[in-house]
């Protein structure tokens, strides 16, 4: 008998330690029940340090840090309506620009009690009349997600139009949605008094629906200063043929005057031996008459509207070149 008994509390141990490896050490006390453990032993264990309560009726492995991870998976077992929103999920879905907060923000339907067991000094409520199925992503570790579209809509007020002009370009480009899909959620969600309509749709409205998305923030910022100084729109990410049959992607181009602007960070424009294939490139693609301009992301930070100035007066002069030319 002692043989069968010590047996069923190691096939247990194993099954919650299981669970931890794939629930980021947070089980709930439904869980450790189902697994086979009384309650009053659940307890003890918590007594005897062997597992914390994180909120109630919600544990972790004590073995397992008490992290942000841990206090998200453990909002989402406490609460099945609660999924994590605003900045917070933006952060975990990386968006560019959007600062981190060190607290929790959660999402709960407006009719649920915010006392429903999420109190902590951690956490911040916010409550909604229309949270869809679609809204949310579910992780294989028991956290809950509001998705990135919707997550851009939520918080477009908070970070305002060119930075979420700027995270709608991540997205279509990371495959995460394409307009179609950011402008069906606006339609489902907006409302005139609903935070981040207004700005969301401005944003929206604003963008060609046949443009490419651009690569990266400082590509955004580059093309708003394009807009700004009334330059004429270039093709993004456009391809050019070598002079060996090579492609070359160009960030901004305008083929009418075989001009081209390329956005260089130096992460990865760094070193001699990348500035050497920049100059190569740069080379190849004058045999076959394109002229490459670059700026880095000194020149978008500091002083864009001079680089972009520049490049106005590089386009003008182009034009001047366009139009004295004899036609063939």
């Amino acid at each position: 008998m002692k043989d069968k008994a010590k047996a069923t509390l190691l096939a247990r141990r194993s099954e919650m330690d299981a669970w931890f490896a794939t629930h980021l050490g947070v089980i709930s006390l439904e869980q450790l029940l189902r697994i086979g453990y009384s309650r009053s032993t659940v307890y003890r264990m918590a007594r005897l340090g062997e597992l914390d309560l994180l909120l109630p009726g919600v544990f972790k492995g004590s073995q397992w840090p008490t992290g942000r991870d841990q206090l998200m998976a453990a909002a989402c077992v406490r609460n099945a309506t609660a999924a994590i929103c605003s900045v917070t999920s933006a952060e975990m879905w990386a968006f560019r620009r959007v600062l981190k907060d060190p607290l929790i923000h959660i999402l709960v339907p407006h009719s649920c009690s915010a006392e429903f067991g999420l109190q902590h000094e951690k956490f911040v409520i916010h409550r909604c009349r229309q949270i869809d199925p679609v809204d949310i992503v579910r992780r294989t570790d028991g956290i809950r997600l509001i998705t990135p579209t919707r997550t851009a809509l939520d918080i477009a007020d908070i970070i305002l139009d060119s930075a979420t002009g700027s995270i709608l370009e991540q997205l279509i480009n990371d495959d995460r949605g394409t307009m179609a899909t950011h402008a069906a959620t606006l339609a489902r969600l907006g409302h005139p008094r609903r935070p981040g309509t207004l700005t969301m749709g401005r944003v929206i409205a604003s963008r060609p629906t046949w443009r490419k998305a651009m690569q990266s923030d400082l590509e955004t910022r580059v093309l708003a200063e394009i807009a700004d100084q009334g330059l004429p729109l270039p093709e993004l990410q456009y391809v050019v043929i070598g002079p060996n049959g090579q492609r070359f992607r160009f960030d901004f181009a305008w083929p009418r005057f075989r001009e081209a602007l390329e956005v260089d960070h130096p992460f990865w424009h760094a070193g001699a031996n990348a500035s050497h294939l920049d100059k190569r490139r740069d080379r190849k693609l004058g045999t076959v008459g394109w002229h490459t301009t670059r700026i880095t992301d000194f020149d978008v930070t500091g002083n864009l509207r001079e680089a972009i100035g520049d490049v106005a007066t590089i386009l003008h002069l182009a034009t001047r070149r366009a139009d004295l030319s004899p036609t063939p």
